[in-house]
């Protein structure tokens, strides 16, 4: 784990010196004095895999910037909220979505929009402040093309991003995953799988808040006797037939694509297509048989259900994201009522596995077209505040960045 003040700091340091090209990199690095907003509400769309810790960072996130108390619309407002009225109308209102990308380019229920209007919104305005996503890409797809990013303004599209505060705001883990024998059995609660009880990611709870990560650490699959710990262990565990593991779809997904360099560069034949294919999309790896070696989920908070489900065919390992099985709160099980690691069998993987990869760089950015003033106070946030600050930084590895 990275300790608070110097490890993940300096990650973070080491991708913004990575822009230190051209007259943006020059305008994102260079030093301002800290300046004071005017008190301003602010609402933020966030990744479901970040979205614990920026919840519990939010009372200081508001302390910096000087974001006013938050007092939330009357009416219930779908969408996984971490607030919601009568459960905390505190400061900043927080919102995850699996496609909240195409929400804020298109005429979503969670676009932007003029507080004078309601075009565009859902029991709102809902004045999304900033993105914070766990794919570099989808905040290009909210900066302009004339800015270097990939949104391109037609009809509803709106192009929101703020090029010059497109920020680097934490480095993602890859993490080794199988069951455990002493957390299998229907005794243990609910199986993270089911999207019912409790909710998956994407899900809300009573409370209306999206819950960031699968509750329960049941195992409905066999436990894996002497699980690897490294990737190159893993490469050689497959070798032997009917084993097989999961991960994020690289096309769509960081984790995923680092889960792929991770494995190849560590001796394993990936073939996706045509003869001799050992990888498959979801179910169709259970169909497959002991020829399917890694099953592609499409996200990666689905790849801990894989291995702990036992539906089809069972994926003993998986490469999931350390964010998705550290400081986990649990609603059902022998753990209901806590907060811990999940404690099935799991070995954190070293970033030189995936060194042709790279850092899994989770990036942020603010948007203009919401409550005035919030996303100049975002701006400044991550480019003079954000990687500096001792209480975000311990919350962030807290989380397992």
């Amino acid at each position: 784990m990275r300790t608070a003040q110097n490890s993940g700091r300096t990650a973070l340091r080491r991708i913004r010196n990575a822009f230190a090209v051209g007259a943006l990199a020059t305008t994102l690095i260079a030093a301002t004095a800290p300046t004071v907003f005017a008190t301003t509400d602010s609402q933020v769309g966030v990744a479901n895999n970040m979205y614990p810790a920026l919840k519990d960072m939010k009372g200081k996130i508001a302390t910096l910037e000087s974001f006013t108390p938050f007092t939330a619309n009357a009416a219930s407002q779908t969408g996984g909220f971490w607030n919601k009225p009568a459960v905390d109308t505190t400061t900043m209102r927080g919102i995850t979505s699996g496609s909240l990308r195409q929400q804020l380019k298109s005429a979503g229920p969670y676009t932007t929009c003029n507080p004078s209007s309601s075009n565009n919104c859902v029991d709102g305005p809902l004045h999304i402040d900033a993105f914070l996503s766990a794919d570099e890409a989808n905040v290009d797809a909210v900066i302009p093309t004339a800015d270097g990013g990939t949104c391109t303004a037609s009809g509803s599209v709106e192009c929101n991003g703020d090029y010059l505060s497109k920020y680097p705001v934490a480095i993602g883990h890859l993490a080794i995953y199988s069951c455990s024998g002493s957390w299998a059995g229907s005794t243990k609660g609910d199986d993270p799988s089911n999207a019912g009880s409790p909710p998956l990611a994407l899900g809300a709870d009573a409370n209306g808040s999206g819950n960031g990560k699968a509750q329960s650490p049941r195992c409905d699959a066999s436990p894996v006797s002497s699980a690897p710990t490294t990737i190159s262990g893993v490469v050689s565990w497959l070798a032997t037939s009917g084993r097989r593991i999961a991960v994020a779809d690289p096309a769509s997904a960081p984790f995923g694509a680092a889960s792929k360099q991770a494995l190849i560069q560590n001796g394993f034949t990936w073939t996706d297509s045509g003869a001799g294919q050992n990888v498959f999309k979801g179910s169709a790896c259970d169909s497959a048989g002991t020829a399917c070696k890694v099953r592609l989920e499409s996200g990666i908070s689905q790849v801990r259900g894989a291995v702990t489900a036992n539906a089809g065919g069972n994926t003993q390992l998986g490469l999931v994201a350390k964010s998705n099985i550290v400081n986990v709160s649990w609603t059902s099980s022998s753990l209901n009522g806590t907060t811990g690691n999940d404690p099935n069998t799991w070995t954190e993987v070293a970033e030189s596995a995936y060194s042709g990869y790279g850092q899994i760089a989770q990036y942020g950015v603010a948007l203009n077209g919401g409550n005035t003033g919030a996303a100049a106070a975002w701006n400044h946030l991550f480019n003079n505040s954000w990687d500096l600050d001792p209480t975000i930084q311990s919350t962030l590895a807290a989380y397992g960045y």
